[in-house]
């Protein structure tokens, strides 16, 4: 890589330096070997290094000497045998030390074949050399001592030793060395990088760490969340790590042979121009990167291809390289050929985001006064996308109010064209037609649904459209969030909308509600009409809302209404216009669906028509009309081709009055419609899926034809109050797989049917209701059956069995005493919930391997069979048994240290709630509190005892203290202060690295942090971490110089202070750990199972348990990871 091609500007640091480095050294013992070798390696590195024979005009040599050593950054001083018979060399110190007592300047020795004391205190050959220098300048011996001066001060510096070492790795180091020092940077990064720090910090962690297997990062994110960036400043900081290094930018949009031979010049440090062609140029790269240690960053590749020619295999890399792939696609690296790990570069979240914005804004972190809202509008819309921050941002500094809210409204309808074109180039480089129509489809119409449910209805369109979405999330365009829906950032959404705009020619996509009211007036053409969706309730709310703002924005408000106060001018039908909001200007005519003779989505909630329905688009797959008006569908209306009916919050009464005919129907949802009296009847419905009546509050019959729905997968008939009975045929339903009755309040029995499985086999029997859930998985028992009869009684009946197929069982609220003893045979119970069961005396033996039993507010329990891996008792304070073996359980695993850390934080803090972790030997607890805490882990008198940083930023650095006589390092205990928002609602781990930076090597752990519920704001915990070193892990010893660094996953998590009291034994003891002069056994240590160690850590317990109550234990089967929760009694832990 050409130095001067990426560096930043050295004079914007170093204004008054010609030079980087200054060399200086004895010619006769160096100039052809150690110190050419080091110059070399310094000129190869770009470091500008000025050497006497190079350099130097003889005729003018001590001016243009000073000149060099004052124009100098860094000098580097070579001390080899003879340096000091040389009164040169000598002379060239002094003005070196001097330029450094009076600037700002480094110098850094470097003890060649000498040791650093016989240059301070000028012994052996320097001794011998200062001897004849007292002869020759017996009449200068100002001089003479001006040198041994120079000498000593240079000795005392902190230099570097070959020793007995090898001169290629020690000419690296200096040359790494060097380039720390210069803080050399190869990009220019933007001024305000915010909100990026942890992710960097864990890359830069995995470049250092040679353990890892992985030799390949893979960023990757949507266009413009700053995958680049991140890429630039991980490479700034660790590019001089390495023998070779190259940052290929800008991947995907230059040719492959262009990209070869800037890959080669860059780590070959010459210009390559002799490569033909691709496979010449894959041949060349093996044979460079095999022998090298190698930082290759990959900048926006998009296909595996295109890698796989620039680096080939990864058993090619020679031991320790390293290469960092930016990218679009989630699934460049699908295959399993290559060891490589992902990382998520996610979007800022909205602190983060106003102060970026505010950067780019005001020049400052937060907005000015007068432009707060405004900001904040800004900032929601961009949706944590740092491109869009820093451009619309940057476009609005300096700019007035009435330029904002034009900018405002503007931003509201038209895509910023700079994020635009980035966000673009996704969906240029996607193959083929189908999934950029696919792209559109969703980006138009179905963003926010159901992901199976938009599977059905574009598969109706294209088969294949699973398969479709998946290449849009690789892609980036598209996720599918935790609730199972389909997300677009709304950037990329705008973008795809925006795409679907100018193509309208060819295939309308209408979502505007303004622009599709207009195609409903029948004033445009739509014969090419794709899809259209209007949602009259929301364009009414858009133009009618209470306007309360400025007048700037009441200006804006005039100006929306007068679209409507247009069309209603134009408005010649006659009939008298409703004044409710909810049907103002919405009467419409049929005849405009005699054009729509393409549309395949339609949406017309809340609107009205007039006219015949006979020319209704005949090939339709999906059609939402919420607030239909009609009381029933038309017979003549053909909806063959239909796949998904949503007819929510209808008027209707009959959905159809005849038999209808929809044989590709998959979904028919009539919820909320409260005036339907009766279902369709369905055996013109074969495919149906999923039938949704809930809320359907005066539905009386279902047809018996339902059980022909062979297909039907989910049944929701919650809250339908007038249902007193279901048809015997729903028993032929055999691929039910849920069946929802909550809330049927009048539904007195099931008849006489008999809902059994299709192998006939009847699982559930209780006083005259007979039902079939053995496919029926993970719903709530309590869904099954009518609110009004209580599982008390219907468990009172020996004829009524579980399904044994349940995976979970919901009894919550019920007002049983007891389970049945069978609950115990249930093979695939996973989840057992018994919230509120206050009459509940005890739970009987259960399933082994169930994974969560939640007794929380069983006020009544008494008895549990057997202590479940994970147990909620939230508010069971005087379940004694259960906190008895909660009690046994610490005891018998934590050590005196552990049970004495409890108990300061018990007695210090006095916490209203904390928690405990124990994973594979490493104790933690985390405390939390509602008010402010301005007590510690330890008493103010012990504070000595600990090394404390108060304002923690990125890492803590010290060097360790001689511990007590006879002593060594045996563990430690790490305290740190956290604070997090509101924002903050999910279980999340702090990555931990102590490293011994004298040693190279590091330790890695982590704490585990649960969510609380807490109030508005932020809110502090502290956490303190116990452990005892390992075998096999990095030792650490006196003088050794250690970095700790914390960094949270979440950045609702941010660290104050942190503390570290290093733990020591007497050496050949392993029992005794001590801090200062306090002893700490180790765990299952002889002191620890005497008897006296026992009592003693059993009155800690004791003393715990009185005041506080475990609302919470789990553990895995192994007993190695464990967590506990405890809260003061009469008090809630609550987690999220």
């Amino acid at each position: 890589m050409a130095a001067g091609k990426y560096q930043e500007s050295y004079s914007s640091r170093f204004p008054d330096c010609k030079y980087q480095v200054f060399l200086s050294f004895r010619g006769q013992d160096t100039r052809k070997n150690f110190t050419d070798h080091l110059y070399t390696a310094l000129v190869g590195a770009g470091i500008h290094t000025f050497r006497d024979d190079n350099e130097i005009r003889r005729e003018n040599i001590d001016f243009e000497l000073q000149k060099a050593i004052q124009q100098s950054k860094i000098s580097i001083i070579v001390f080899s045998k003879d340096y000091a018979s040389s009164r040169w060399c000598l002379d060239e110190l002094v003005m070196i030390m001097e330029r450094k007592r009076n600037a700002d300047c480094i110098v850094l020795p470097v003890f060649y074949d000498v040791d650093p004391s016989q240059v301070g205190r000028q012994t052996g050959s320097f001794a011998a050399a200062f001897v004849e220098h007292e002869k020759s300048f017996n009449e200068e011996m100002e001089r003479v001592n001006g040198w041994r001066i120079a000498l000593k001060e240079v000795a005392d510096l902190a230099g570097m030793v070959l020793g007995d070492g090898y001169e290629a790795p020690f000419v690296q180091s200096i040359v790494e060395k060097v380039l720390k020092n210069l803080d050399q940077k190869m990009f220019h990064l933007p001024p305000h990088f915010i909100g990026r720090d942890p992710l960097v910090q864990d890359i830069n962690s995995w470049l250092q760490d040679g353990s890892h297997g992985a030799a390949i990062a893979l960023l990757y994110g949507i266009g413009g969340v700053g995958k680049t960036t991140i890429a630039k400043s991980v490479f700034n900081q660790n590019f001089y790590k390495f023998e070779g290094k190259s940052f290929l930018s800008n991947f995907r949009s230059k040719d492959i042979v262009c990209l070869q031979r800037q890959l080669l010049s860059d780590i070959l440090k010459k210009t390559i121009d002799e490569i033909n062609d691709e496979d010449e140029g894959i041949l060349k790269i093996k044979d460079a990167i095999c022998c090298r240690r190698t930082l290759i960053v990959l900048d926006d590749v998009d296909k595996r291809d295109q890698f796989n020619k620039i680096i080939g295999m990864q058993n090619w890399l020679c031991k320790g390289s390293k290469i960092i792939v930016t990218t679009r696609n989630k699934g460049l690296f699908s295959a399993n050929d290559i060891e490589w790990f992902a990382c998520k570069v996610k979007l800022l979240d909205i602190e983060k985001s106003l102060e970026l914005f505010s950067w780019n804004a005001f020049g400052q972190a937060d907005p000015v006064d007068g432009f707060v809202e405004d900001s904040w509008r800004i900032v929601r819309h961009c949706n944590g996308l740092p491109l869009a921050l820093r451009v619309i941002g940057s476009s609005l500094s300096g700019k007035g109010r009435e330029l904002w809210e034009s900018a405002l409204q503007q931003m509201e309808m038209i895509p910023n064209f700079d994020v635009q074109k980035v966000l673009q180039i996704s969906y240029d480089f996607l193959d083929g037609d189908y999934p950029k129509n696919l792209f559109l489809d969703i980006s138009c119409f179905f963003n926010g649904m159901d992901v199976d449910d938009a599977v059905r209805i574009l598969d109706g369109l294209d088969k294949g459209a699973r398969f479709g979405i998946d290449i849009l999330i690789d892609r980036c365009l598209v996720e599918i969030n935790i609730d199972k829906r389909l997300w677009m950032h709304q950037l990329v959404r705008d973008m795809g909308r925006e795409i679907a705009r100018q193509e309208s020619p060819k295939c309308q996509r209408i979502w505007r509600h303004e622009d599709a009211f207009t195609v409903l007036k029948g004033t445009t053409d739509a014969e090419k009409l794709h899809g259209l969706t209007l949602d009259m309730h929301a364009l009414m709310e858009d133009h009618y809302a209470e306007v309360v703002c400025t007048d700037s924005m009441v200006c804006r408000k005039r100006r929306r209404l007068n679209f409507f106060q247009q069309w209603l001018s134009n408005f010649s039908d006659g009939g008298k216009l409703q004044t409710s909001q909810t049907s103002l200007f919405s009467i419409l005519s049929t005849d405009v669906f005699r054009k729509m003779t393409s549309v395949k989505f339609l949406q017309l909630n809340y609107t009205n028509f007039h006219g015949s329905y006979e020319h209704f688009p005949k090939n339709l797959i999906w059609l939402c009309w919420h607030g239909l008006s009609l009381s029933s569908i038309p017979n003549h209306v053909c909806l063959e081709k239909l796949v998904v009916l949503d007819l929510s919050r209808s008027c209707l009464v009959d959905a159809w009055k005849s038999k209808p005919f929809l044989p590709k129907l998959k979904i028919l949802d009539l919820r909320h419609s409260r005036d339907l009296i009766r279902t369709p009847v369905f055996s013109g419905l074969p495919g149906l899926e999923k039938l949704i009546l809930e809320d359907c509050i005066r539905l009386v019959e279902i047809h018996e034809s339902i059980g022909d729905l062979q297909r039907l997968l989910i049944l929701n008939l919650r809250n339908c109050t007038s249902l007193v009975e279901l048809p015997e045929e729903m028993s032929r339903l055999n691929s039910l797989q849920q069946l929802v009755l909550d809330g049927c309040s009048n539904l007195d029995s099931l008849m006489n049917m008999e809902l059994e499985h299709h192998q006939g086999r009847k699982l559930l029997q209780s006083d005259r209701i007979v039902a079939s859930t053995s496919f029926i998985t993970s719903l709530p028992l309590k869904l099954f059956f009518p609110s009004r009869f209580s599982a008390r009684k219907m468990l009172r009946y020996s004829l009524f069995a579980l399904p044994r197929s349940l995976t979970g069982l919901d009894l919550s609220g019920t007002t049983m005493r007891s389970l049945p003893e069978s609950i115990k045979d249930l093979g695939l119970l996973d989840f057992l919930y018994l919230r509120n069961c206050k009459m509940l005396q005890a739970v009987p033996e259960l399933p082994s391997h169930l994974r969560l039993l939640d007794v929380s507010f069983c006020y009544s329990l008494q008895r549990l069979a057997n202590l479940n891996h994970w147990t909620i008792a939230n508010g069971c304070d005087q379940f004694v048994e259960f906190q008895d073996r909660i009690k046994q359980e610490l005891i018998q695993k934590f050590d005196s240290h552990m049970f004495r850390i409890m108990e300061t934080a018990r007695a210090q803090i006095q916490p209203s709630r904390f928690q405990i972790s124990f994973f594979c030997g490493l104790f933690n607890i985390v405390v939390f509190d509602e008010d402010e805490m301005s007590r510690w882990f330890y008493e103010k008198e012990e504070e000595d005892k600990w090394l404390i940083q108060n304002e923690f930023v990125d890492n803590f650095s010290f060097k360790i203290s001689s511990p007590p006589p006879a002593h060594r390092i045996r563990g430690f205990n790490l305290f740190a202060r956290f604070s997090v928002t509101s924002e903050y609602s999910r279980s999340d781990e702090v990555g931990i690295e102590i490293r011994n930076n004298t040693s190279g090597r590091s330790l890695h752990c982590q704490a585990f942090v649960f969510p609380m519920r807490y109030a508005r704001g932020v809110r502090e915990f502290q956490s303190l971490l116990h452990m005892k070193l390992r075998f096999g892990g990095p030792p650490f010893d006196t003088g050794d110089d250690v970095s700790i660094s914390l960094r949270p996953h979440d950045p609702a998590i941010q660290i104050s202070t942190i503390g570290v009291l290093w733990l020591h034994e007497e050496e050949g003891n392993d029992d005794d750990i001590h801090s200062k002069d306090e002893v700490i056994n180790a765990p299952n240590s002889s002191d620890d199972d005497d008897d006296d160690a026992h009592l003693a850590r059993v009155e800690i317990a004791s003393r715990i348990f009185r005041n506080y109550y475990c609302a919470f234990h789990g553990k895995y089967s192994d007993g190695n990871v464990g967590w506990w929760y405890f809260a003061k009694k009469d008090l809630e832990h609550v987690l999220l």
